[in-house]
């Protein structure tokens, strides 16, 4: 799965003569281009509406955006997309975009807020890798509707996610806030805005609009799981030269692991109970305890393998 990103220049010249932004991706060999053979490209899908004439989805052009999100589940890391503008009504077009490519897909499908850090692939596998090994998958949550309004502090320039992740898409009644600046996340759990939010419900074509916010959720953010991956020390006995990639990403989802289950235990390891409730993180606590020890073993099975490699031979009493 492929995002792309198209930006409208000049919108409001491009709406006085077009209406839609129509979008290819390559499908022949070799280059492609410029030049451009359409030859060598097959309409994919767009959103909003359904262009009757080939029977795919269109990109509507709005006033009210100059960039436009489009997801090509088909699409992957070697696909070309070209576009133009189009007018619906008489069917006159634009020049061919040049080539280019996109991003890989995520949950969310068209995030509109940026992402903290934008890393690569290679960093995206180690990141992914590392999840993987400590047991925290990416989620996605969503806070709407008038409800959501109790979680705006006071003044009404913080609102508090329900759960502790990083934003996808926040429209506050109405307004849709793309700019990592505003508003600013702190602690992966507020949103800290410029300006105070009115919380007034806002209706248009007969819909209402209140506060709805998507959010990737997570033990541990991206930033935080490279981060220590990069810091992550070469384990005793190994030297820097010894240490392979499987060492380094052991060893540091074990360092994540063992700091969460440490903070779980003091902060919240007491079993509660009164007359009707009982609280027991026990079986939890246990669980990540049994992952704690099959990655620590595993380490140091990985740690033994590469201290034997240069042994030439074994004494055998």
């Amino acid at each position: 799965m492929i995002n792309l990103t198209i930006t409208v220049s000049d919108l409001t010249s491009v709406m006085s003569l077009f209406d839609t932004i129509e979008i290819r991706r390559f499908v022949g060999t070799g280059s492609p281009g410029p030049p451009i053979d359409e030859n060598n490209y097959t309409t994919v899908s767009g959103i909003d509406t359904i262009n009757s004439r080939s029977g795919v989805s269109d990109v509507l052009l709005n006033s009210s955006y100059s960039s436009y999100y489009f997801v090509d589940p088909d699409g992957d890391d070697s696909s070309w997309y070209i576009s133009r503008y189009l007018n619906s009504d008489n069917d006159s077009v634009s020049a061919w975009s040049d080539p280019i490519q996109g991003d890989s897909g995520d949950l969310y499908h068209d995030p509109l807020y940026p992402p903290e850090v934008s890393y690569g692939t290679t960093d995206k596998n180690i990141i992914n890798r590392i999840r993987l090994l400590i047991g925290d998958p990416v989620g996605l949550s969503r806070d709407y509707g008038p409800g959501a309004a109790q979680n705006l502090h006071a003044g009404n320039k913080v609102y508090e996610l329900r759960d502790f992740g990083w934003p996808a898409s926040i429209n506050m009644y109405n307004t849709q806030y793309t700019s990592i600046n505003n508003p600013v996340v702190n602690g992966y759990r507020y949103l800290k805005f410029l300006e105070a939010i009115t919380p007034t419900p806002v209706t248009v074509s007969g819909v209402e609009y209140s506060i709805d916010v998507w959010y990737y959720t997570f033990r541990h953010s991206d930033r935080q799981i490279i981060e220590a991956y990069n810091n992550c020390p070469s384990p005793t006995p190994l030297s820097d030269t010894q240490t392979t990639v499987e060492i380094y990403l052991l060893q540091t989802a074990y360092d994540l692991l063992y700091g969460e289950t440490w903070e779980d235990l003091v902060e919240d390891g007491a079993l509660i109970q009164d007359d009707r409730d009982m609280y027991d993180p026990t079986p939890g606590i246990k669980t990540r305890s049994d992952l704690l020890d099959k990655l620590k073993k595993r380490l140091d099975d990985a740690i033994k393998s590469v201290r034997l490699l240069g042994t030439g031979g074994v004494l055998i009493d």
